[in-house]
C-alpha cells in the first residue's frame, strides 16, 4: 500500500514536468511579416499581437528571416474584405497561399493570425482560446449558455482551412508546391489598397530654350494623387512659373526675356523605394514670353504665345511625415518658335525643344 502511494506522488510530480519539459523543447519559429492594408483597417503590429496571443513560439523579426509571411488585404466587389496570404521559405523551399474573404478587417485579421499560427506552429492549435470568436465568414459563435464543456473548448475562425494548414504543416511531405509566382499570384487576386495623397512644393527653376540662355526661376506646384501598391498610380500636377533673364547684349542693341506660363502633368507610372519615389509624366505647358529691347533706336516690347508639349519627370523625397524634397525635369517640344531680331540681325530663335529643372521643398498630406 505504502509503496503504491510513493509510486503514485512520484508520478504525480514527475508527470508534469516531463510535459512542461517536451513544450520548452519545442523550437520556435522566426518569421519576417509583411502586411499590405489601408489604414485603419489592419496593421503589422495588430497582425503579429494576434498570431503571437496564439503561439509564444512564434516571434516575428525586423530583418531577413528564412521565412516570410505576406498578408494583403483589400475590399472584394462584394464589398467584403479578401485576404491573400502567403507563407514562403518552408521545408523543402515550399510555399503556403491561402485566399479568403471576411465581413470585416477584424474578422479577416483573425482569420490570417489563426492560418498564419497554425502554419508555423502546429501546436498552437491545442492553446485554449476565448469562447467567443469571428468566423472568416462574418458569423459569430458563442460558448455563452452552452455549458462548461463548450467553454473550455478553443473556437477558432475559418475552422476547416485552419485544420488544412494544420495537417500541411504537420505533413510537409504531402503538402503539394505552389508555383514560384504565388505571392504575385496571390497579389494579383486582390483590388490593389489605394491611398489619397496631395502636396504643394515651392521650387526653384531653371528654363533652356526660349531666350539665348538659361531663365532662372521660380515655381510653384500641386499634386493631387492616387497611391497604389502597384505600379499604375494615378496623379495631375498643375503648376505656375515666372522666369527672367535680362541683359543680352546684342549688335543694335540689349535684350531681356520675361516667362510666365501654367503647366498640367498627368502621371501614370510610380515607383517607390524606401523615402525616395519617382513618376513618369505627360506634359504640357502654355503662357507668355515677353521680350524687351533696350538702348536701341527702336525699342520696343513684343508679348508672344509660349507653348509646349513632352513629358516630365518628378521625383520626391520624404523627410518627415508631412515634409519632402522634389526635384522635376521636363523637355517638350517647342509648339511657337519665334525669332528675334535688332533691326536686321535676327540674334535668336526659340530652341526646338524647351528644357525645365526644377528642385524644391514641399509639404504632403
Amino acid at each position: 500500500m505504502t509503496s503504491g502511494i510513493a509510486l503514485l506522488v512520484a508520478l504525480t510530480l514527475f508527470l508534469p514536468g516531463r510535459v512542461l519539459a517536451a513544450e520548452l523543447e519545442t523550437p520556435s519559429s522566426s518569421a519576417r511579416l509583411t502586411v499590405h492594408a489601408e489604414a485603419g483597417c489592419t496593421s503589422r503590429d495588430e497582425i503579429a499581437a494576434r498570431v503571437t496571443a496564439r503561439s509564444s513560439r512564434i516571434h516575428f523579426v525586423e530583418g531577413d528571416s528564412a521565412l516570410s509571411v505576406e498578408a494583403t488585404f483589400g475590399a472584394s466587389p462584394s464589398g467584403a474584405v479578401a485576404v491573400a496570404l502567403v507563407v514562403a521559405g518552408q521545408p523543402a523551399g515550399k510555399a503556403m497561399s491561402r485566399r479568403f474573404s471576411a465581413r470585416s478587417c477584424s474578422d479577416a485579421a483573425d482569420a490570417a493570425a489563426l492560418i498564419i499560427a497554425v502554419t508555423l506552429d502546429p501546436t498552437s492549435g491545442n492553446q485554449s482560446r476565448p469562447a467567443t470568436a469571428v468566423s472568416a465568414s462574418g458569423a459569430r459563435s458563442s460558448g455563452a449558455g452552452d455549458g462548461d464543456a463548450r467553454e473550455n473548448q478553443p473556437t477558432r475562425p475559418n475552422a476547416d482551412a485552419a485544420a488544412k494548414v494544420a495537417e500541411q504543416a504537420a505533413s510537409p511531405e504531402k503538402r503539394p508546391a505552389p508555383p514560384a509566382s504565388a505571392v504575385a499570384e496571390a497579389q494579383r487576386s486582390l483590388p490593389v489598397a489605394t491611398r489619397r495623397r496631395a502636396s504643394l512644393h515651392l521650387m526653384g527653376q531653371m528654363v533652356f530654350g526660349p531666350a539665348p540662355a538659361v531663365m532662372p526661376g521660380v515655381g510653384l506646384y500641386a499634386m493631387a494623387a492616387l497611391d497604389r501598391d502597384g505600379l499604375w498610380s494615378p496623379a495631375v500636377v498643375l503648376g505656375a512659373m515666372h522666369a527672367w533673364r535680362s541683359g543680352f547684349v546684342e549688335a543694335g542693341g540689349t535684350a531681356a526675356f520675361t516667362l510666365d506660363a501654367a503647366s498640367l502633368d498627368a502621371c501614370g507610372i510610380r515607383v517607390r523605394v524606401t523615402v525616395l519615389e519617382g513618376r513618369a509624366c505627360a506634359s504640357a505647358r502654355v503662357g507668355r514670353l515677353l521680350a524687351t529691347g533696350s538702348a536701341t533706336t527702336a525699342g520696343t516690347s513684343e508679348a508672344r504665345l509660349f507653348a509646349t508639349a513632352g513629358g516630365t519627370a518628378i521625383i520626391t523625397g520624404q523627410l518627415g511625415a508631412t515634409l519632402e524634397l522634389a526635384a522635376r525635369i521636363g523637355a517638350g517640344a517647342t509648339l511657337v518658335r519665334d525669332w528675334y531680331l535688332f533691326g536686321t540681325n535676327e540674334f535668336h530663335r526659340a530652341a526646338r525643344v524647351t528644357v525645365d529643372a526644377t528642385f524644391g521643398l514641399g509639404l504632403r498630406w
